[in-house]
């Protein structure tokens, strides 16, 4: 399993969004049942157990690879987790945790769909970024996601060109997965704005 920088703030952000109450005493195998959890969604969901990653599987071992995705968020854990959901569409998934890095690698090469938190580490640096990658290639599906439960971020990132907009709550992950089900299934319509 790859390392994990754990700090406190690390540890709220992590057990916040998925709903569980913090264990006095935090370790590995407390994140990994977190992200069973998840991969059991995955596999309930799409009802085929073979293509979903387990987590006992590298994450960098042979994975078929389809569209180019990349994944930004501050919190590694998070990063962490959507390589573990979006492997179930057989993505080739980069991963970047702070702006400069996202922002250079979105020059590099050509991606179809783009996770991003919005607050990198601020909002202001997230719709920052956003605005650029949409000024890039309007034609990337880029989806924002964020903790923040306020109701005017949704259409300030709607207005900056985001695909989807997805509040971080208890459900998350499920509800990230049927989006980009589809997404990948044809089944989005151009009126929607999750």
């Amino acid at each position: 399993m790859p390392s994990i920088d754990v700090d406190d703030e690390f540890l709220n952000m992590f057990y916040g969004l998925t709903g569980t109450k913090k264990p006095t005493e935090v370790n590995l195998a407390n994140l990994k049942k977190q992200l069973t959890k998840i991969v059991d969604t995955m596999q309930e969901y799409s009802g085929n157990k073979k293509n979903v990653l387990s987590l006992n599987d590298s994450i960098e071992d042979e994975i078929p690879k389809g569209p180019a995705i990349l994944v930004i968020d501050d919190l590694g854990v998070i990063t962490y987790q959507l390589r573990v959901l979006l492997s179930q569409f057989e993505f080739d998934i980069d991963c970047s945790q702070e702006i400069y890095d996202a922002v250079s690698k979105f020059k590099k090469r050509t991606y179809q769909y783009v996770v991003m938190d919005l607050f990198i580490p601020t909002e202001r640096e997230g719709f920052i970024l956003l605005s650029e990658l949409k000024k890039m290639n309007p034609e990337t599906i880029v989806g924002v996601i964020t903790a923040s439960p306020r109701k005017e971020i949704e259409q300030q990132c709607k207005n900056r060109g985001a695909d989807f907009f997805l509040e971080k709550n208890n459900d998350w992950q499920n509800q990230l997965f049927k989006i980009m089900s589809n997404y990948i299934n044809g089944t989005k319509k151009d009126d929607d704005f999750y």
